[in-house]
């Protein structure tokens, strides 16, 4: 009697992992780019704090690109001297109007996207905060779905919500 696997039990084994792995890749790809987007948004969420000391002291808000006016040290984007962020994002910041805009930009293959923080000084004094995912707009307070790729990738971040997460 021989004992082994048939060419049928083989290629049903084979079909198997395919499916699955057709299955988990983009569940996987997903993850990832969601724990990076991590990354920056802990990074906004710093220079938000930062800027808000900053314009309650100053009674401005900081200049555009100005980090080390800040209270906290913003690092540079690996192998550049004037690009700010981290190994993920490239991170810009600036005044206006009322309005203090951190742009956290994203280039993932050949789609891009962008996470936005803006703060607004409301009369009363108070700041409030509005975080959109979305094409890169810069230093507006302008927000623009996300198109192709980065759809899904600022779906996946906002859980389902592009603007105003």
């Amino acid at each position: 009697m021989n004992k082994g696997f048939t060419l049928i039990e083989l290629l049903v084994v084979v079909l198997i992992i395919g499916i699955l792995s057709a299955v988990a890749l983009p569940q996987y790809t997903t993850a990832v780019e969601k724990a990076r987007s991590a990354e920056a948004l802990t990074l906004m969420s710093s220079i938000s704090q930062a800027a808000q000391r900053y314009q309650l002291q100053k009674d401005a808000w900081p200049a555009t690109n100005n980090f080390a006016v800040l209270d906290i040290e913003v690092p540079k984007v690996p192998g550049s001297t004037s690009s700010y962020g981290g190994k993920n994002f490239t991170i810009t910041m600036g005044p206006v109007g009322d309005n203090f805009v951190i742009n956290a930009l994203r280039s993932v293959n050949k789609d891009q996207y962008a996470m936005k923080t803006v703060l607004t000084l409301e009369d009363d004094g108070t700041v409030t905060t509005r975080r959109s995912c979305g094409q890169n707009t810069g230093i507006s307070t302008s927000y623009t779905a996300p198109t192709g790729g980065a759809e899904k990738f600022c779906s996946a971040i906002t859980n389902g919500k592009n603007s105003d997460f």
